[in-house]
C-alpha cells in the first residue's frame, strides 16, 4: 500500500515535472514566438520608415529642381528679356533684372548670362560680380550650357547639382528667346540664361523640417549606417550625397518595451496585447507621415487646395469614377480678371491674401464632391463628375462668376475682381487628362478673349479657329516680310475753313488670295504674335513717304500700346522721320488712354522722347474710358480726339449735347485743340463747330482714301502730273 502511495506521488511528481516542461517548451516556444514577431515587426516600422524617408527625400530633390527649372523658364522665355539681351543695354538690364537680385532671392543666389559662343555677359553671386569665369567655378558648366541649347520650348528646362568653388549648388539653364518662337530666329544665336542655387546648411536645414527628414546633411560620400540621397550633375556623375540617420521606430519602440517583454514571461497574453498595441501605434505613427508627406506634395502651400499634381490625379479619380457610372468629368479652368492690378497697387502680400480669400470663397460655395485645385499664380481649377443631363455649363460656371464677383474685403481695402472660366467635357471620363486640360485651356483663353468675366465651354470649332488663326498669322508675316501692307488716308478739315488740314493712315491689308483682313482683325493678332513692332513701322514709313508729297497738311498715326514697350520705338520713329525727310511737327503720334492707365511709367518714358524730337502726340478716343483731367495734365497732349461715341449718341440721347460740349470745353480750358472723329451728318458737324472743336473727321468729309486719291482731290492732280510739271520746271 505504501509502494503504491510512492508510486503514484512519484507519478505526480512526474506529472507535475512533465506539465511544467511542457509548459516551459511551450513558454519557451511561444516566447520565441513572440520575440521573433517583434523582432520582425520592428525591421518592418524600420523598412517601411527607412522608404518613407527616401520617397520624401526624392520629393525634397525633385521639388528644388521643379521650383529652380520654373524660375529659369519664366526668366528665359520672356519676351522683354529677349529683346534686351539683343539690346546695347543688355548689360545694365540683366545687372538690375537678374544680378542684383541674387544678393536676396529665395531661389537662387547665382545668375550668369553668356552669349552665343559662351562668353559671359553678366556673372553675378549674392549681389556682387564673380571674381573667376563660371567655366572656373562650376564644373561641367559647358555641358550644361550644351544641354540648354539643345532643348525646345516644351521640353523640361535642364537642371542638376555641381561642385563648385563654394560647395555643392543646384544649377539650371535655357537660352532666353521670346515666349512665342519666331522661326526665323537662329537658336544658336541665342543668350544664355544661368540660374544657381548653393545648397548651404540653411537650404538643408529647411529641407529637413519641412520634408520631415530629421538629421539631413550634406556629405561629399556615403556614410555607413546612415541612409543616402545621390546628387547627381548633367553628365550623370555623382557631385554630392544627402545623409540622414534611420529613425528606426521599430527598433526604438522595442527598446522600450524589452525589460518589460522578459519580465512579463508570466502574463504573455497581455504581453503580447501589448506587443500588438505598440506595433498598431508605430504603424499608425508611419502611415501619418507617410500621408502627411503625400499631402505636402500634393497640395498648394498658400492655400491648402490641391496643386498641379494633385489636379492630375483628381481627374485619373473622376474619369475612372465617370467610366463606371456612364457620367461625365467636367473641367472648369478659372483666371481671376484683375488680379494683376491688385498686385501692383498693393504689393504681392495683399496678392496672396486675395488668392487664400479666393479659395476660401471657391470652397464654401461649390459642392463637397467638387474638386478644387490652385494650378499657380492666379489660376484654379475645378473638377465635377455628374451626368451631363443633370449640370450645365452656365451652373458650375455661374456659381463660380457670382461667387468671384462679390467683392472681398482685404485688409480693410475693398477689392473687386472677376474670373474667366473655361470648360472642358469627358463623357464616360474617355478624353485623355493632357487632351482634357488642353481643351479647358483653350475654351480658357477664347473666354477671356471675349472681354473676359464669361464661361465659355470648349467647341471641336476652337480647334478650327486656332488652325485659321495660325494661318492667319503665317500669311501676315509672310505680307510683313515683303512689305505688303497697304495705307489708306481719312482727311480732317478745319472747322471753320472746310480746308483739309492734316490726315489719319490707317493699315489696310489685303492677302494674296485677294480677301481683305480689317485692322479690328490683323491689329490684335499682330499684337498677339509678336509682330506689331514690324507692322506699325511698316505703316509709318509707308505714311510718312506718302505724306511727304503733301507739305501743307499734317499727318497722324496710331500707335499699339505694345509699341511702346519696345526700348527703341522712339529711336525708330525719328530714323523714319529722317529716312523720309519729314518735318517732326508735322507727325502727331496717336495714343489710347489703356496705355497711360496700365504703364504711366513707360507711356511717360516714350511721350518724352517722341516730343523732344519735335512730334506732337494725340490722346485718342477720349470720352471711351476714364482718363482724367489729371491725366490731361500729367502728360501734356497737343491734341484730343473725342471718341465717335459721344457724337453718335447726338441722335438718341438728349443730354448727349451737354457731355460732348462739356467734353469739349475741359480740353480748351487746358489749351488742348479738339478734333471730333466719325461724323456722318452736316448736324453733327455744325454742334461740333459751335462746341469748339477745331478739327472734323468722318465719312461727312471722306471716307479712308489712298494716296494717289489724296494728292489727285485735295491738290488737284496726280502723282505723275506733279512729277511732269516737276519736270518742265
Amino acid at each position: 500500500m505504501q509502494k503504491f502511495v510512492i508510486s503514484e506521488g512519484r507519478r505526480g511528481q512526474l506529472a507535475v515535472v512533465v506539465v511544467a516542461t511542457v509548459f516551459i517548451v511551450i513558454g519557451s516556444m511561444l516566447t520565441g514566438l513572440v520575440v521573433r514577431s517583434i523582432h520582425t515587426l520592428t525591421n518592418t516600422a524600420d523598412t517601411i520608415d527607412d522608404r518613407r524617408a527616401r520617397h520624401a527625400t526624392a520629393g525634397a530633390l525633385q521639388s528644388l529642381r521643379k521650383q529652380l527649372g520654373a524660375t529659369v523658364r519664366d526668366n528665359a522665355y520672356w519676351d522683354d528679356a529677349f529683346e534686351e539681351v539683343n539690346s546695347d543695354a543688355r548689360v545694365d538690364w540683366t545687372v538690375e533684372n537678374w544680378g542684383s537680385t541674387s544678393a536676396d532671392y529665395p531661389l537662387y543666389d547665382t545668375a550668369i548670362v553668356v552669349d552665343s559662343h559662351n562668353l559671359p555677359v553678366i556673372a553675378y553671386r549674392n549681389g556682387t560680380p564673380m571674381d573667376v569665369s563660371p567655366a572656373q567655378f562650376f564644373n561641367s558648366f559647358d555641358a550644361l550650357l550644351k544641354a540648354a541649347r539643345q532643348i525646345g520650348p516644351s521640353d523640361p528646362v535642364p537642371v542638376h547639382f555641381v561642385h563648385s568653388s563654394a560647395g555643392t549648388a543646384l544649377i539650371g539653364a535655357a537660352a532666353i528667346q521670346p515666349f512665342e518662337l519666331d522661326p526665323s530666329i537662329k537658336p544658336e544665336n541665342f543668350y544664355v540664361l544661368v540660374f544657381a542655387k548653393h545648397i548651404t546648411p540653411q537650404v538643408v536645414a529647411e529641407i529637413s523640417e519641412t520634408f520631415n527628414i530629421s538629421g539631413l546633411s550634406l556629405d561629399a560620400y556615403p556614410i555607413p549606417g546612415r541612409l543616402e540621397a545621390m546628387l547627381t550633375d548633367v553628365v550623370g556623375n555623382k557631385v554630392a550625397v544627402f545623409t540622414w540617420p534611420p529613425e528606426a521606430p521599430g527598433t526604438k519602440s522595442y527598446a522600450r518595451v524589452e525589460d518589460d517583454l522578459w519580465t512579463a514571461g508570466a502574463v504573455l497574453v497581455l504581453f503580447l496585447c501589448g506587443i500588438g498595441a505598440v506595433g498598431a501605434v508605430t504603424v499608425r505613427s508611419l502611415k501619418a507621415s507617410e500621408s502627411r508627406s503625400r499631402h505636402k506634395a500634393l497640395h498648394d502651400a498658400l492655400t491648402g487646395l490641391l496643386n498641379r499634381a494633385g489636379l492630375l490625379e483628381g481627374i485619373a479619380k473622376a474619369s475612372a469614377e465617370a467610366n463606371s457610372d456612364n457620367t461625365a468629368v467636367w473641367l472648369h479652368f478659372i483666371d481671376l480678371d484683375g488680379f494683376k492690378g491688385v498686385n501692383d497697387a498693393w504689393g504681392h502680400t495683399v496678392g496672396d491674401e486675395l488668392i487664400a480669400a479666393v479659395a476660401r470663397r471657391l470652397t464654401d460655395t461649390l459642392p463637397e464632391s467638387a474638386t478644387i485645385a490652385r494650378m499657380g499664380g492666379d489660376e484654379f481649377a475645378i473638377v465635377t463628375v455628374e451626368k451631363p443631363s443633370v449640370l450645365r455649363t452656365h451652373d458650375v460656371g455661374h456659381q463660380i462668376q457670382a461667387a468671384l464677383g462679390a467683392v472681398f474685403e482685404i485688409g480693410g481695402r475693398t477689392i473687386e475682381i472677376g474670373a474667366s472660366v473655361g470648360v472642358a467635357i469627358s463623357p464616360c471620363g474617355g478624353v485623355e487628362t493632357g487632351e482634357l486640360i488642353r481643351r479647358a485651356d483653350i475654351a480658357l483663353y477664347r473666354a477671356k478673349d471675349l472681354g473676359r468675366g464669361v464661361t465659355i465651354e470648349f467647341e471641336d470649332s476652337f480647334d478650327d479657329d486656332t488652325d485659321r488663326q495660325a494661318n492667319l498669322e503665317a500669311q501676315l508675316r509672310t505680307t510683313l516680310a515683303n512689305g505688303g501692307i497697304d495705307v489708306s488716308f481719312q482727311p480732317l478739315v478745319d472747322a471753320q475753313s472746310g480746308m483739309i488740314c492734316s490726315v489719319e493712315a490707317l493699315a489696310r491689308w489685303v492677302t494674296d488670295g485677294g480677301n481683305r483682313i480689317g485692322p479690328d482683325v490683323f491689329i490684335p493678332l499682330a499684337e498677339r504674335s509678336g509682330l506689331i513692332d514690324l507692322l506699325g513701322l511698316q505703316v509709318l514709313k509707308k505714311s510718312l513717304q506718302a505724306a511727304a508729297a503733301w507739305p501743307e497738311i499734317g499727318l497722324a498715326v496710331n500707335v499699339s500700346p505694345l509699341q511702346l514697350k519696345n526700348p527703341r520705338f522712339v529711336k525708330q520713329v525719328t530714323d523714319a522721320l529722317t529716312s523720309a525727310g519729314f518735318d517732326p511737327g508735322r507727325l502727331s503720334i496717336e495714343l489710347t488712354e489703356g496705355v497711360l492707365i496700365s504703364n504711366p511709367d513707360q507711356a511717360r518714358r516714350a511721350i518724352d522722347g517722341l516730343k523732344a524730337a519735335g512730334i506732337k502726340i494725340a490722346l485718342d478716343d477720349f470720352g471711351s474710358g476714364f482718363a482724367s483731367i489729371g491725366t490731361l495734365r500729367q502728360f501734356g497732349f497737343d491734341r484730343m480726339k473725342v471718341d465717335r461715341s459721344l457724337i453718335l449718341a447726338l441722335d438718341r440721347d438728349q443730354n448727349a449735347g451737354a457731355v460732348l460740349h462739356a467734353t469739349i470745353a475741359l480740353a480748351n480750358a487746358l489749351d488742348i485743340p479738339v478734333t471730333a472723329e466719325g461724323i456722318e451728318t452736316e448736324a453733327q458737324a455744325r454742334i461740333l463747330r459751335l462746341s469748339g472743336c477745331d478739327a472734323l473727321q468722318g465719312y461727312l468729309f471722306s471716307k479712308p482714301i489712298s494716296a494717289e486719291q489724296v494728292t489727285e482731290v485735295y491738290f488737284g492732280t496726280s502723282n505723275g502730273d506733279r512729277d511732269e510739271d516737276q519736270s518742265a520746271a
